[in-house]
């Protein structure tokens, strides 16, 4: 009963905080536990529907990911709920498509990943945006950190062909264009120019001393000053 109630309090809690429906998969992800999901790791949840086998090997891939992440930037510190779901009416439901999703929240991250994303590219990439927003806290990831740079940190782990730096064909002038799209950058017709071009812009990025350079902004350095970009 007491866990009950805790649990009750939390949601009229969550809801008051992010906005109930505008969250909603954000607040599904906080209680997959009460749901058909399964843990097979601490905060790791599978579909039911995936064998035993499967969610053994997708284990093993997460771990890969993480790895990735680790040796690219150093050790991560964040621990996002992760959820790997079947299909992607499944990962739908937890406002993903069919590759994969950070929702980034007050109340922490959490990843789902659809059956497209079952792999260490997409699985490293999001890794990264849970970490970046560990780094920074909520308020600078939401206010203080472009969505460019969010979203080309996180392809510099991410090694699928369209968002390799030899494979991309766009101009500075391009790149600069697409860096000011500001809050527009998921919208338009070629997405994938927009990433390219996320790509292309962190590419002087110091790997090595990221997670310095990010506790600097959560400390209140202005983002251009830190970066230079």
């Amino acid at each position: 009963m007491r866990k009950l109630k805790l649990s009750l309090l939390v949601i009229f809690v969550s809801i008051f905080v992010l906005g109930g429906v505008s969250q909603r998969h954000a607040l599904a992800c906080e209680f997959v536990g009460y749901s058909n999901y399964l843990e097979i790791e601490h905060k790791v949840f599978v579909s039911s529907s995936l064998t035993e086998d499967r969610a053994q090997k997708l284990l093993s891939i997460l771990s890969l990911g993480k790895s990735r992440v680790d040796n690219t930037f150093g050790v991560m510190a964040s621990s996002p709920i992760v959820i790997i779901t079947s299909d992607e009416d499944e990962a739908s439901r937890f406002g993903s498509n069919a590759y994969g999703r950070a929702h980034i929240t007050p109340l922490g991250q959490c990843l789902v990943f659809g059956p497209k994303g079952h792999n260490v590219d997409v699985i490293a990439h999001e890794y990264t945006h849970s970490e970046v927003h560990y780094r920074v806290g909520w308020f600078n990831h939401s206010l203080n950190l472009p969505i460019w740079f969010n979203e080309g940190v996180s392809l510099l782990v991410d090694f699928r062909e369209p968002y390799l730096v030899s494979n991309i064909k766009l101009s500075q002038v391009e790149v600069d264009a697409i860096k000011r799209k500001g809050s527009k950058f998921f919208s338009g017709d070629n997405l994938l120019e927009n990433y390219q071009a996320a790509r292309i812009a962190v590419d002087a990025v110091d790997k090595e001393h990221l997670y310095d350079n990010l506790a600097k902004i959560r400390n209140g350095e202005n983002f251009n000053d830190v970066f230079g970009l």
